[in-house]
């Protein structure tokens, strides 16, 4: 079971360790996760450390080697279900989906 739960970060060291955590439950090194992005091993450092000026495409990228998914929201607190989970998917989830899905054809 994965330690790494749902998580509503607000900063980039919130991500940085969230991304850490699930490195790490992976057993995978610094090393070669950046091998697995195409990236130096300093910056997979920079981006747990929580550097705010990471690239977007290179963070997605490493989201999806560590299989996380990011959602956006609309600034308010997130509304939790029963079981503690944001309830609904946002409109960006939605866009997700469908390209996805226009990928597959």
């Amino acid at each position: 079971m994965s330690s790494v739960k749902d998580i509503h970060w607000q900063n980039p060291e919130q991500l940085g360790r969230a991304v850490r955590l699930k490195r790490q439950e992976k057993g995978l090194s610094q090393k070669a996760l950046a091998a697995r992005l195409g990236v130096e091993r300093k910056w997979v450092i920079r981006l747990e450390s929580g550097n705010p000026k990471a690239e977007l495409g290179l963070v997605l990228r490493l989201l999806d080697a560590l299989d996380l998914r990011a959602s956006l929201g609309d600034g308010k607190p997130p509304s939790s279900s029963k079981e503690g989970r944001i309830s609904g998917p946002s409109t960006l989830d939605e866009v997700f989906g469908r390209l996805q899905r226009s990928e597959r054809k």
